[in-house]
């Protein structure tokens, strides 16, 4: 049958403009007039198939239709399969000579291994190639295995022209993970043909392609598209830094359409606008977020093609490793500004909007310091940013980021892009992934990216008093569902055709959409890192490891990281290995709370042990002692959460007898009993790390209820009800909700119902804010708790903490309730950079102790001064906090700037060697003091010895107590001394 077709489509191929495709159940023949453009034609047809092989094929001579000179081009195509329903094609018996080659570049390679990998290879695929590049194919197999970015190797044929016009004069052998089913073999075609090559032979497979695992093979032999070698024809570096990042970048966008296809700039350098299109929007998002939105931003790159075009060329004389020229730079930037300072098409708001957009574009380029763009091969486009850039944006800076940050990162990758911003070059702090699932969450959060990551990190300025490191934070914002959305499309149409039953596709469908959104959201946070250290690790003179990196910045950066919202342990367990693996300075230690070689703040509760103490001292001084006397609570967060379950954890274990916890909401859905919530009950969900949806509602008081938000009915086509269960009658019945019932019960639970403290210790920032915080005030306008513990970051914004405050309530704001868990990340990384991971290990039981007994002191010390504070002086809560944290700060870097002044002493009997000693842990200093004193860097130690002074001076002296730090320096250091004489 599939001959007779083949026959009737030649017979006719005049006919079809020597265009002919025969579709297949399972496959495609697709039979052409070779062209540069050919493989273009064929695969735009087949952009939303899943393809599992593609393989094409030229005649040696023109064929015998009248008046046509070119060969014949002839595309097998193959679909993707979702389930091994048919009859396998016979494979190939493994061959040993290969298999010895193939382990010879990868050692760790088992026999098993290569032949599952053998029995799984299309058998058109493995019979269509020589030995050499099969050879080379498997080995680019296993090693994309454990990497994300694609592996590729390419060699010139330069004996491309001996007898054989059609010969490929380039081969490129690659493996890519977890690539995409639609569009992908259609871009790559367009990209080759962009620049002036076309594909002579192509060979392309996917391994398991609806896998998580799975990984696309392709062979390609490429040829100048006007017969010349294609090192003649292309930019080759050029062509493979495009190619190798194909996937990471959109396609069939604006500045495709617009810039990049017509040829204005360059497939990388269209990347490079796509990465400032969302910075510029991150800045100009604040005039109007309507009137700045990103697809205008886009538009606006777009409009003015020849300024867009010389903004890159702007980029290369600054950046390109080959190609630096500060003098062409500048002249360069200066034309850009009269440029767009010209502007004027008539349309006086459209222009200002355009201008702003461009002069932003031009600010990116010159306040870039260094970025990963001109390297051969990555995962995201990462850049140093001098945050100065904020004084050029056209707002008051000061009204919405007050204080200039130290340093500031920017990457661009796949569905994501991402800020790093620290306030002082020594930092730490989280790395937090936003993974919105709802459209108007998308759009809403995608406005605020580079606003959170400020005030995160800001607020962990103010966090990190009692620690040598600053404040930071990364924010990475993710949105995949494009994506997701297609590749689901394409395995329905296929588990359809395999008549598969459709309650089973659906099941089938959503497991790979979450597995998919998992992967996805692990390889941006893989793809951050990797660009992060690409630009930071270097030698100890300062310069990058990293070649074809131009450095402005020309210093040694040591970031930390800790883990924040919807990061896994298997991911940070990868973070740690990945930066020892790159010999990273600061090694594992460059992730705190390991699964393992670390502190996990879940299982030892680091965060909540402050949140508990700083709760126990406010009940005391509203006229409730928390051991003795009953006072209820309502919290944010979950029993499955870290702060909330270990809240719910401490509630128990401390005031089993007295504490009534009454309600509590987290993702799953809210929950409320008048008499107060089982503890144990909790505790044994905690445990088992289940949300509160699982909590049985037959123990629940009279009045009491559960909303599950997981579990809905239809009522109509296009109305939903959540199920909300309530004792009534000393009976669960089930109360079906509408969405906005749902939704106002979910959001007021919390805010409505009255209590002695309320915790939030979980929840997105601003969820109490200027809008909405009339939410906590019962019917007489009287706030529904006498006391706010802020566990979670900014779950509250400024407006809605000043007018709670002005209401009498008492609020111990999050840099403060929650700055435990950062004070034993940094403990964590002093044991990690002394004593390695081994003999951590050795005294990990020891050392958490110690770390504990710290972060209560640490607690208890603030606690005290800021209620103390309250009784002699008054004002608010939340300014005495901040107060402390200034004056911590100021007192810090004062000293901290005289002492990098002066070199430190090695002699452990040396004052400030003393301080510093006293700083660390007793285990430290008693058995690994030679150890602290060669391994944690100086101005580490410097950093340590001032945060440490000022920190203890500030809590011991309050707030009135304000001298000259650096004039009195000798007699601190003294004082300090004599009140530790064991040490």
């Amino acid at each position: 049958d599939n001959i007779m077709l083949v026959a009737h489509s030649l017979m006719g191929f005049d006919l079809q403009d020597y265009f002919s495709t025969i579709n297949m159940r399972r496959a495609a023949i697709v039979m052409c007039l070779d062209s540069a453009d050919a493989d273009v034609r064929i695969l735009e047809n087949y952009a939303l198939y899943g393809i599992k092989n593609y393989a094409t094929y030229i005649s040696n001579s023109p064929p015998p239709f009248p008046g046509v000179n070119s060969n014949l081009r002839i595309a097998t195509i193959f679909f993707t399969e979702a389930l091994e329903i048919y009859e396998a094609s016979p494979t190939l018996p493994p061959d040993q000579e290969i298999r010895e080659l193939v382990k010879q570049r990868n050692p760790k390679v088992s026999d098993e291994e290569f032949n599952r990998l053998v029995q799984s290879l299309d058998t058109r695929f493995l019979r269509a190639l020589p030995r050499e590049r099969l050879i080379l194919a498997i080995d680019m197999f296993f090693r994309a295995q454990s990497r994300d970015n694609c592996q590729y190797e390419y060699s010139y044929d330069e004996e491309w022209n001996n007898g054989d016009s059609d010969r490929a004069s380039m081969h490129i052998v690659l493996a890519w993970r977890n690539t995409p089913k639609y569009h992908f073999l259609y871009r790559v075609a367009r990209t080759i043909l962009r620049h002036g090559l076309v594909m002579r032979g192509v060979n392309a497979t996917y391994v398991n392609p609806y896998s998580k695992d799975s990984i696309l093979i392709m062979v390609l032999g490429l040829h100048g598209s006007k017969g010349q070698p294609a090192w003649e024809a292309a930019n080759i570096p050029d062509f493979l830094r495009e190619l190798v990042t194909i996937k990471y970048f959109a396609s069939f966008d604006t500045i495709d359409n617009r810039l990049v296809e017509r040829g204005i700039v360059s497939g990388n350098n269209g990347n490079l606008l796509r990465a400032m299109t969302n910075f510029i929007h991150q800045g100009l998002v604040h005039l109007d977020p309507n009137f700045y939105s990103l697809d205008h931003i886009e538009g606006d790159i777009c409009h003015h093609p020849e300024l867009t075009a010389k903004i890159c060329d702007l980029f290369k004389y600054k950046f390109h490793p080959d190609e630096v020229n500060l003098g062409e730079y500048e002249d360069l930037r200066k034309q850009l500004t009269e440029d767009i300072h010209k502007l004027d098409t008539g349309n006086e708001i459209l222009d200002q909007r355009r201008k702003n957009v461009l002069r932003q574009a031009v600010n990116f380029v010159h306040y870039t310091l260094k970025t990963n763009f001109y390297r051969s091969n990555f995962t995201s486009l990462g850049f140093r940013i001098d945050p100065a850039f904020m004084d050029e944006l056209p707002f008051n800076r000061a009204e919405k980021f007050p204080e200039l940050p130290f340093g500031i990162f920017f990457f661009r990758g796949m569905h994501f892009f991402a800020f790093h911003i620290r306030f002082k070059d020594l930092a730490r702090g989280g790395l937090r992934t936003i993974f919105p699932q709802e459209p108007e969450r998308i759009i809403h959060e995608r406005n605020q990216v580079l606003t959170e990551c400020y005030n995160l990190a800001y607020t962990q300025h103010f966090k990190n008093k009692d620690i040598p490191e600053a404040g930071a934070k990364g924010v990475v914002f993710l949105k995949p569902y494009e994506r997701l959305q297609f590749e689901a499309q394409i395995l329905n149409k296929e588990l359809e055709g395999a008549r598969m039953d459709p309650v089973a596709i659906k099941d089938q469908i959503k497991l790979f959409q979450e597995e998919q959104k998992l992967e996805t959201l692990h390889q941006a946070q893989r793809s951050f890192v990797e660009s992060m250290i690409t630009l930071v690790n270097c030698h100890s003179d300062g310069t990058l490891k990293a070649k074809n990196v131009v450095d402005y910045w020309r210093k040694p950066e040591y970031l930390y990281l800790g883990p924040d919202e919807n990061m896994q342990p298997s991911v940070i367990h990868w973070i740690a290995e990945y930066s020892k693996k790159n010999e990273y300075k600061p090694g594992s230690s460059f992730i705190s709370s390991k699964p393992r070689v670390g502190i996990n703040h879940k299982e030892y509760g680091v965060t909540s042990l402050g949140v508990n103490v700083y709760m126990h001292e406010v009940l005391k001084y509203i006229g409730i002692n928390p051991e003795k006397d009953l006072f209820t609570v309502k919290m944010s967060g979950g029993p499955d959460g870290d702060v909330a379950g270990n809240q719910i954890v401490n509630l128990h274990r401390f005031y089993p007898k007295t504490a009534r916890l009454l309600a509590l909401t987290d993702i799953s859905g809210t929950i409320y009993d008048p008499h107060g919530l089982d503890l144990s009950i909790l505790v044994d969900l905690f445990k088992k790390e289940r949300p509160i949806c699982n909590y049985p509602p037959q123990t629940l008081s009279e009045g009491g209820f559960l909303v599950d938000k997981y579990r809905k009915r239809t009522q109509t086509a296009l109305v939903q009800q959540t199920l909300c269960l309530r004792k009534t009658g000393g009976v669960v019945i089930e109360d079906w909700l509408s969405g906005n019932d749902m939704n106002h019960l979910v959001r007021s639970n919390v805010h409505s119902t009255p209590t002695d403290v309320f915790i939030p210790a979980g929840g997105r920032p601003r969820t109490l804010n200027g809008g909405n915080w009339r939410e906590f005030l019962d019917p007489q306008g009287v706030p529904t708790a006498k006391a706010i513990i802020e566990g979670a970051n900014l779950y509250l914004d400024q407006e809605a903490r000043r007018e709670l405050e002005k209401l009498g309530v008492l609020i111990i704001i999050d840099s403060s309730a929650n700055k435990t868990g950062v004070i034993c990340s940094s403990f964590e990384v002093l044991c990690g950079l002394s004593l390695g991971d081994q003999v951590f290990m050795e005294n990990k039981e020891q050392l958490v102790r110690e770390i504990l007994e710290r972060l209560r002191t640490c607690a208890l010390d603030e606690a005290r001064l800021i209620l103390k504070t309250h009784t002699e002086q008054g004002g608010y809560l939340s300014d005495i906090c901040h107060k402390i944290s200034r004056r911590i700060n100021q007192f810090t870097y004062q000293l901290l700037d005289y002492l990098d002044t002066v070199p430190l002493s090695n002699d452990p009997q040396d004052p400030l060697i003393r301080c510093f000693f006293d700083y660390c842990l007793p285990t430290l200093r008693d058995h690994y003091s030679r150890e602290l004193l060669k391994e944690i860097p100086e101005h580490h130690k410097k950093a340590i010895i001032a945060c440490h002074v000022c920190a203890h001076l500030v809590y011991q002296k309050g707030l009135t107590w304000f001298p000259s730090i650096v004039d009195i320096l000798p007699i601190i250091v003294s004082t300090f001394v004599s009140k530790n004489p064991k040490i």
